[in-house]
């Protein structure tokens, strides 16, 4: 299937110069792409009547973008999610890094990926977004070189990551787009076969890893995410909602399904398939005040982020997993979002 990738007129911001964007479409999907953040500022799937329905949030301007701390349609790094007290070992030394949810570390700190301007260039089946971050950036060691590929295959939209470094450093990546399919997300079913839970205190700082059968946050069976949220557990009350990762430690590494999300109202099925090993539920608990389009405000929980990547704190946390990228070796991360019309 055809791809049609069209430049559209550049954006300019006085913070980070001009900036370009893209539109790439086949029968199915269409998504507009913007240099700032790589963000995905529309994601369009054609309905049964042959109009198109935007599915993931957005803002009108490069300013409201700068302005926003969502990280709305953005990729995020090198730090997805948090570490706690922005500080970590690597190679026995301590880094110290930004604490922009003071006094922790959350998604690429200030400096973070969401606020740099990405090259972008044309492939045969979608985008490259290309990307140098310095040696220090919010206090990162090493020169970070990132890919990463947009394309679109059928009714998916495919998220390819590739980085190198050229000394130790924590790295977890993650497309952090919003996803609103059409009604109150507190209407749509869930369904993942994570076989665990990662709680956290109030700050998102992992605490204990449950099993998920015997957790109220269970998804191996649909459940409706209003219910969910409307139960009585200070794990939903001091966070506002969902905002938990669901992990598979002892994973392939394989590109699976990691959850199903369908809105009954519109008919309207997200699956989303990764090689990652943790996929962080978050309902927009805090999206209150942030700009929209059409020079409106989102309200808390208009939309839903799906994001794959390594569990909270990996770096300080027991286990082998610590996501720390050495020199010579290559991370990635494969992701793939696919639409239907149900």
């Amino acid at each position: 299937m055809s791809v049609k990738i069209t430049p559209l007129p550049s954006w300019e911001h006085y913070r980070v110069g001009e900036l370009a964007r893209y539109q790439v479409e086949n029968n199915h999907l269409r998504l507009e792409v913007l240099a700032l953040g790589g963000i995905v500022r529309k994601l369009e799937l054609k309905r049964p009547d042959g109009q198109w329905q935007n599915l993931v949030l957005g803002c009108d301007s490069a300013g409201d973008y700068l302005s926003q701390k969502a990280c709305l349609g953005s990729v995020v790094g090198r730090w997805a999610n948090r570490i706690a007290n922005a500080r970590c070992l690597v190679e026995g030394y301590e880094l110290e890094l930004d604490a922009n949810l003071y006094p922790h570390h959350l998604h690429g700190g200030l400096a973070g990926f969401h606020h740099k301007v990405f090259q972008l260039t044309p492939v045969e089946d979608g985008l490259k977004l290309s990307l140098w971050s310095a040696h220090g950036e919010a206090g990162f060691p090493g020169n970070l070189h990132l890919e990463v590929f947009y394309r679109l295959r059928e009714q998916s939209w495919i998220v390819e990551m590739n980085a190198e470094v050229d000394k130790p450093c924590p790295v977890n990546l993650t497309q952090h787009s919003y996803f609103n399919l059409g009604s109150h997300l507190t209407n749509y079913r869930l369904q993942s076969d994570a076989p665990y839970i990662v709680m956290t205190d109030k700050d998102g700082i992992p605490i204990t890893l449950e099993e998920t059968g015997r957790h109220p946050l269970c998804l191996t069976e649909e459940r409706a995410i209003g219910e969910m949220m409307d139960q009585p557990l200070e794990a939903l009350r001091q966070v506002g909602g969902i905002d938990h990762c669901y992990l598979w430690p002892d994973d392939d590494g394989s590109l699976k399904t990691r959850c199903v999300m369908t809105d009954p109202t519109t008919g309207i099925r997200l699956s989303v398939k990764s090689d990652q090993p943790g996929l962080q539920i978050y309902t927009g608990n805090h999206l209150g005040g942030t700009p929209a389009y059409e020079g409106k405000c989102y309200k808390h929980h208009q939309g839903i982020a799906l994001e794959p990547g390594l569990w909270p704190d990996a770096p300080n946390q027991p286990g082998h997993t610590k996501g720390i990228l050495h020199p010579g070796e290559r991370y990635h991360q494969l992701t793939q979002f696919s639409f239907d019309n149900i």
